[in-house]
């Protein structure tokens, strides 16, 4: 038996949280297609432990994300499937952390020998990292994903435009720390990972190509071109994939890159990692997203697609990944 567990979505929730909806209908249909009995269970707030607590016989696919603001709770989450003692799909619990972490993240990976763009946690009352981080930067909170944070123009070329900007995210979201780094200006790309029994395999290599944006708007993957349909951002944002005949040893890289960064934020079942290159070409992680999105028109599902895995092939793995790890813990 399959749990399908997700957060209770409010009728006026925000499109970067209502989104696990189309995951879970797209994983749903999936585990139907594979003859798997399952069903779903929305879960209030981070109340895991009580939804899930007399299910001692089922392997939990974990769809288990929280609205903005409230990041802890997803790695919480996390933290009770294990407390249970039940197999579930995707990252454990310190892995999911520190992807949620993205000063930790970047710590990491760097003393892992993993590029990284300089940058680091930055005070918006003590802007002494904008002496050592090379103009211009990016602004971000330190616990948000799905480009939450980077609506409007995230960039600074000016520490007087860096500080306003680290006032405004800091008064946005109280508590979490404001990453700033260096503003990479070259090409943006997604590496999707997937395990199977013989191990992880990458899927092909997705650019991220920006087209046609006039100077002044950012070329980024922010808010607007993530949810707001109908923008400039999110009709000229366009994914493909790059041929191994132009881009055959970028692409080798980064697929080597992408592998390191698992297995140094010791991801499991899937994963994505994203990069930007340098003014010199080379490439640094953007960011480690522990359970990416699988919605069928994100960026994991697209290169599955591009690798001619359908989504029952992909939902399958994901479970079977899960069922050989089993419980990651018990309940003492």
């Amino acid at each position: 038996m399959i749990v399908v567990a997700h957060p209770r979505v409010a009728a006026d929730a925000d499109p970067s949280t209502s989104d696990v909806l189309d995951q879970v209908a797209l994983v749903a249909g999936a585990l139907s297609s594979l003859g798997e009995r399952f069903e779903t269970v929305a879960i209030d707030g981070g109340r895991v432990w009580e939804a899930l607590a007399e299910q001692p016989d089922v392997v939990v696919f974990n769809l288990l994300e929280f609205p903005p603001g409230a990041p802890q709770l997803q790695t919480a989450a996390t933290a009770a499937l294990e407390l249970l003692g039940l197999p579930f799909t995707g990252a454990a619990a310190g892995p999911m952390w520190l992807s949620t972490d993205k000063l930790a993240t970047r710590a990491l990976l760097a003393s892992s020998g993993l590029p990284v763009a300089a940058g680091g946690r930055f005070e918006p009352d003590r802007p002494a990292l904008l002496e050592v981080v090379p103009p211009p930067w990016i602004l971000k909170p330190a616990f948000e994903d799905a480009s939450l944070g980077l609506e409007g123009d995230p960039v600074a070329t000016t520490a007087e435009q860096a500080v306003a900007r680290g006032r405004d995210l800091a008064a946005r979201f109280p508590g979490q720390p404001i990453v700033l780094e260096h503003f990479l200006p070259g090409r943006e790309f997604n590496v999707a990972l997937l395990e199977d029994a013989a191990g992880v395999e990458v899927l092909p290599v997705a650019e991220i190509a920006f087209v046609d944006f006039p100077p002044g708007t950012p070329a980024l993957v922010g808010y607007e071109a993530k949810w707001q349909t109908g923008s400039f951002e999110y009709e000229h944002t366009v994914r493909r994939f790059p041929s191994s005949e132009a881009d055959g040893e970028l692409i080798d890289e980064l697929a080597g890159l992408a592998r390191a960064a698992y297995r140094a934020c010791g991801l499991a079942g899937y994963a994505r990692v994203d990069f930007r290159l340098d003014e010199g070409g080379r490439p640094s992680v953007l960011e480690v997203n522990a359970n990416p999105c699988l919605s069928a028109d994100a960026g994991f599902m697209a290169a599955a697609v591009q690798a001619g895995l359908d989504a029952a092939t992909v939902v399958g793995r994901i479970v079977a990944a899960a069922r050989r790890r089993g419980g990651r813990a018990g309940r003492g």
